[in-house]
């Protein structure tokens, strides 16, 4: 009998079935479910250095009823404006939003011209509806109740010490989700709608752009708009078709607005020239040499040249799991200098695009990860999702729908246990087998055989 195939689903379509999960998180193949998986706080730890292998995918409380959960509350609000519940077509018939935005919908959702290929996979398209919803929406989610083991935005982010906007995108990067696609819808959607209406604080001036390394920096350079156009071009606005062909003449300004960086820059620079401080190469407290180093006014500043103080600011965080704030020091955690770094580094990363939205209007912070959780030694439980996060396509919604392999753990190396090594020995067990002096080999039939050379 085969074995069952892992897709269930269209990628291009919601998910309408799903393999049934036991409660100790493992997916049983043999049962399938109707309808979509809903949100159960479940993820996939990362294998931990000692101890048996764990599962890979748990769930560690499948008992509660997760149906008031902030993330499946969203689900259904973003699913009730996409489908036509009101008998005015999809989106409510686009009556409660620009026309601007109503286009951007058209061209990219309800185009029966667009290929195939071209289509945006559903993990991308619910990410940026719930975008475009939450935008909308001006609020209505926090009046709603929500699971109590999972507050409302405003109570995530006081929970964070910031009253940052955050939303956040769980989706399983690196076998073709794409990000890269989502974040770039999202910028169209604030920067046609910006010139458009340019007093409706909803939409943006500016776009900060940052990863965690100078390689996915780099990826992100499709974000910027390749302005020779046509089958030339490089960006994602024009090979991933985003742009609809009356808006592309107002493309060219865009790129003056895109900031692209990695959280690096946020850590201040030491101070050379005549920018020196009184107090530069005097010795502290602590007795080493003072460095004087640039304020967080200075940081910005160079960082987004020519930004207007007060400009309205988007910020996109690529790979956002490095990007949180840890508990104050002093909070009992199990850290070594691996764990102890990462941390550290988070830290810099949140707390730089906290000093943005002091100096500047961030509209809002947009967070696209495929592992949005706590790290250990960050002071709060390991490996818990942030509690910002308003979209979920995870690990197991994405093998469902043919986007991802099935990840195989690495097996015990056992090779120790055995008292006589395998190869040893292994000439005594071939020799008979091999040609002999004056002897040639040749092949017949995928086999080898032995003639007498004359």
């Amino acid at each position: 009998m085969p074995e069952p195939s892992p897709i269930l689903n269209n990628p291009y379509e919601e998910p309408l079935l799903h393999y049934a999960t036991n409660p100790e998180g493992e997916v049983d193949y043999g049962h399938v479910q109707q309808g979509r998986r809903a949100y159960r706080r479940e993820i996939a730890p990362l294998p931990q250095k000692q101890g048996a292998q764990k599962e890979l995918l748990t769930a560690d409380d499948y008992a509660d009823d997760a149906t008031g959960h902030l993330i499946n509350l969203i689900r259904r609000e973003v699913q009730a404006w996409r489908v036509d519940t009101l008998d005015k077509g999809p989106y409510n018939g686009l009556s409660e939003v620009t026309r601007i935005t109503g286009d951007l919908l058209r061209f990219w959702i309800l185009n029966p011209e667009r290929e195939d290929y071209l289509r945006f996979f559903f993990a991308q398209r619910e990410a940026v509806e719930a975008g475009i919803w939450l935008k909308r929406s001006r609020g209505e989610i926090e009046r709603r109740p929500a699971h109590p083991r999972a507050p409302p935005r405003r109570t995530a982010n006081r929970f964070h010490r910031s009253l940052l906007p955050v939303a956040a995108s769980l989706l399983q990067t690196g076998h073709g989700c794409g990000k890269d696609r989502g974040q770039g819808a999202l910028i169209l959607y604030h920067y046609l709608n910006r010139q458009e209406y340019s007093n409706n604080p909803r939409f943006a001036d500016a776009f900060l752009l940052v990863a965690p390394g100078i390689t996915i920096r780099d990826r992100l350079s499709v974000l910027r708009y390749d302005t020779r156009g046509g089958t030339e071009a490089t960006d994602y606005y024009s090979q991933r078709w985003l742009v609809p062909h009356n808006y592309r003449h107002r493309m060219g300004g865009l790129n003056s607005r895109i900031f692209l960086t990695n959280y690096h820059a946020f850590e201040p620079k030491t101070l050379d020239g005549n920018k020196k401080g009184c107090f530069d190469g005097k010795l502290g407290s602590d007795g080493k040499k003072v460095e004087a180093r640039e304020d967080a006014g200075d940081t910005l500043r160079r960082l987004l040249k020519g930004l207007r103080p007060g400009s309205r600011i988007i910020v996109l965080n690529d790979e956002a799991h490095h990007c949180y704030l840890p508990k104050e020091k002093g909070t009992k955690t199990e850290e070594d200098g691996d764990t102890a770094e990462e941390n550290r580094r988070a830290a810099v990363w949140f707390n730089g695009v906290r000093e943005i939205h002091r100096r500047y209007k961030v509209n809002a912070v947009y967070d696209l990860s495929a592992t949005p959780y706590y790290l250990r030694g960050s002071g709060y439980d390991a490996y818990s999702l942030f509690p910002w996060i308003v979209t979920n396509f995870g690990l197991v919604e994405a093998i469902e729908s043919g986007l991802v392999k099935i990840p195989f753990l690495p097996q015990a190396d056992t090779s120790q246990e055995l008292t006589v090594p395998v190869l040893r020995n292994l000439y005594e067990h071939v020799r008979d087998e091999l040609p002999r002096a004056g002897q040639a080999t040749q092949r017949r039939r995928g086999e080898v055989a032995v003639s007498i050379v004359d």
